[in-house]
């Protein structure tokens, strides 16, 4: 049966796409916008909007055995009872560690994703929930900029803990889950293989540069003001306040990458040297 994959033109949906398609696998790969969707030779394309869906959840959902769930912002109650009426038999979630985490899971980006699992598991669907730490992807969204510009990079806590994670080793994850049944459970937790402070990152990226990347250390207030609106205020101010609040801490590490897999979850270094253009100035 086909494999339905939400968001697939997103970095992790983009990545299991390509990882199902390689292997053989029947795919459909939808988003709300399937213009946007630039999909490898034999695959299905849906149109989806996985919060509105209306009939299209119907037709993207035909013939559909399992399905790698993409969280939004809204509810996806109408799309996961299209799924059960459809056959659907298992799901493959990906949530963020801040639907459990200590002042996440009740503030904004907690209860988002909250919001999703329980329409998942109300529904009485088979399902795991992926929990990947944070994301190496990261560093291009919230540095490059600054960077290419400043070889500099402002920021709040920069001494709070992460744990990098490779996005392919995310889709790997999924991948296996969705069509083998090994490793199946309620959720996996995903890391990358090592902590780090943010500073430290940000060395990393000097180092595969070649450049002296500085770190320069802001305030809370000023770490908004920085942002110009780019990350919906109540969201952008969680951010700040758990990473304030894991200073001195190490981030959580895990082998299930590994187990799953069967290789070591890849590096941070790994991921910036394949993208490292995208911190060069032009």
């Amino acid at each position: 049966m086909t494999i339905l994959v939400t968001g697939a033109s997103g970095n992790i949906g983009s990545r299991l796409v390509a990882a199902l398609a390689g292997s053989g696998y029947p795919v459909r790969g939808s988003s709300r916008d399937a213009t946007t969707l630039r999909l490898p030779a034999g695959v299905e394309l849906a149109e989806l909007d996985l919060a509105d869906p209306g009939p299209s959840a119907a037709k993207a959902l035909r013939g559909v055995g399992s399905v790698f769930l993409y969280p939004v912002i809204g509810t996806v109650d109408a799309f996961v009872a299209a799924a059960v009426d459809a056959g659907v038999r298992y799901v493959v979630l990906l949530s963020s560690p801040a639907a459990y985490e200590v002042g996440e899971f009740n503030r904004p980006i907690g209860q988002i994703h909250r919001a999703v699992e329980r329409a998942v598991a109300d529904s009485g669907l088979a399902h795991t929930v992926l929990y990947p730490s944070w994301l190496a992807t990261n560093t291009r969204r919230d540095w490059a900029d600054q960077i290419r510009t400043s070889a500099r990079v402002a920021m709040a806590s920069a001494d709070a803990p992460v744990t990098p994670i490779h996005p392919d080793d995310i889709a790997e994850v999924a991948a296996s889950l969705l069509t083998h049944e090994t490793f199946r459970s309620r959720m996996q937790i995903l890391t990358g293989p090592q902590s780090m402070r943010m500073r430290d990152a940000v060395a990393i990226i000097g180092d595969v540069l070649g450049v002296d990347v500085t770190v320069e250390n802001v305030t809370r207030e000023q770490a908004l003001d920085l942002d110009q609106g780019r990350i919906p205020r109540p969201i952008l101010e969680t951010l700040l306040d758990v990473a304030a609040a894991t200073i001195g801490q190490t981030a959580p590490v895990t082998n299930a990458v590994e187990r799953i897999t069967g290789h070591p979850a890849r590096s941070l270094r790994s991921w910036l040297e394949v993208h490292r253009s995208d911190f060069q100035r032009g």
